[in-house]
């Protein structure tokens, strides 16, 4: 049973279709790479994206009612404000953990734009202005052309490049094995790719049927 969905998880995996939207890029190097792997399997792209944000604020402590009680307790006082100062410590190193993922995460900031020419739930081919090393390891932003609007960010292993078939097009064809993507995000890709493969289809029908009408 579980070799019958193996195969039929890979099946769905290979689905490739013809497409055309950008796609953000930037090359890793292999202890960038080692670096982000874990976190980018882990967690969905916009689970991951939550867990970086920046929204936290300072908690200041409000002083001035216990000052006018006439009976404050003083030992209660002292507690309150040993209190407020480890609450600010832990803010503290709050932000300094997520100053480190905000590193992490920094994609569009030095990314490359590439244009997507086939994909799938395991690779992409794409076409490049640059001449791209075979082996690199690349991050992508991969955003589809949907509605509601998802984004997916992985990490890939450059398996081959060429000069473009398309002489419209001065480039570099680069195909990318997806190697570090969680498999929520692979799931969103997939669903993209068979309804998109539908509306080709569907649109290819009608082609043919206007066409058999003439």
């Amino acid at each position: 049973m579980s070799e019958k969905n193996d195969n039929s998880d890979e099946s769905r995996n290979a689905v490739r279709i013809p497409d055309s939207f950008t796609i953000n890029y930037n090359i890793v190097t292999q202890k960038e790479y080692n670096k982000k792997a874990s976190l980018y399997i882990s967690r969905r792209t916009a689970n991951r994206s939550a867990a970086i944000s920046s929204d936290a604020q300072a908690f200041v402590f409000d002083w001035s009612h216990i000052e006018a009680e006439v009976d404050f307790d003083p030992v209660l006082v002292k507690i309150l404000f040993y209190l407020d100062q480890k609450v600010d410590k832990v803010i503290s190193n709050q932000e300094k953990i997520l100053k480190k993922f905000d590193t992490v995460e920094e994609v569009q900031d030095k990314s490359e734009a590439a244009e997507c020419i086939d994909i799938s739930g395991s690779g992409v081919r794409m076409l490049v202005a640059e001449e791209l090393k075979p082996g690199s390891l690349l991050e992508l932003t991969i955003e589809p052309p949907i509605n509601p609007p998802i984004q997916i960010i992985l990490l890939g292993k450059l398996s081959r490049v060429c000069q473009s078939k398309d002489k419209e097009n001065d480039g570099f064809e680069a195909s990318i094995t997806f190697t570090a993507v969680n498999e929520d995000d692979r799931e969103n890709l997939i669903k993209y790719i068979f309804q998109r493969q539908r509306e080709l289809i569907s649109s290819r029908k009608k082609s043919e049927g206007l066409s058999a009408s003439a």
